[in-house]
């Protein structure tokens, strides 16, 4: 049944959308940290914590150097869940949280990851919702940031039935 305001074909090929992601899936991306994007992502959020821009002043802490700020290492494990999403679908984040395991030295190279524990079908999104656990660690699998989230998946054409709609509910 077309809904009112959009057209056939857009209607078919938001109901023959199925969720392109399975139960117990993997979601893995590599980051790479580096003093100067710890400290421009610093800049960026206005984070003027010297562990994030001070190089002299980190060395003489217990951390040996600079660190990545929380915001940049949870933000940039959000993105990497993003850009598994993009550009075949849409999503919309409904929650996060995470636990900040192990400070991320500002050198580091880390994986992000993302297990898919759930998919509960949402007919008034015309998607689903994904429940997912993941983290970023380090090479020998040490979890520096652990990490769930609950977010909604969808056929790009579905963004526009829910902003006539109002808010997913």
């Amino acid at each position: 049944m077309t809904k009112p305001g959009m057209d056939a074909d857009m209607a078919t090929d938001v109901d023959r959308w199925r969720a392109p992601f399975v139960v117990g899936q993997e979601l893995v991306a590599d980051i790479a940290f580096t003093p100067d994007s710890v400290r421009a992502f610093a800049t960026l959020t206005n984070d003027t914590n010297p562990l994030h821009h001070d190089e002299a002043l980190a060395a003489g802490t217990r951390f040996g150097g600079l660190i990545a700020s929380g915001t940049q290492t949870t933000g940039l494990l959000l993105g990497s869940l993003a850009n598994h999403i993009f550009p075949d679908n849409a999503s919309l984040g409904l929650g996060c949280s995470f636990q900040l395991r192990k400070a991320v030295p500002a050198d580091a190279a880390m994986t992000a990851r993302w297990i898919v524990r759930t998919i509960t079908p949402k007919p008034s999104l015309r998607g689903v919702i994904m429940a997912l656990e993941g983290g970023l660690f380090d090479k020998a699998g040490v979890a520096f940031v652990e990490a769930t989230a609950t977010i909604a998946v969808m056929p790009h054409e579905a963004l526009s039935l829910c902003a006539r709609r109002g808010s997913p509910s």
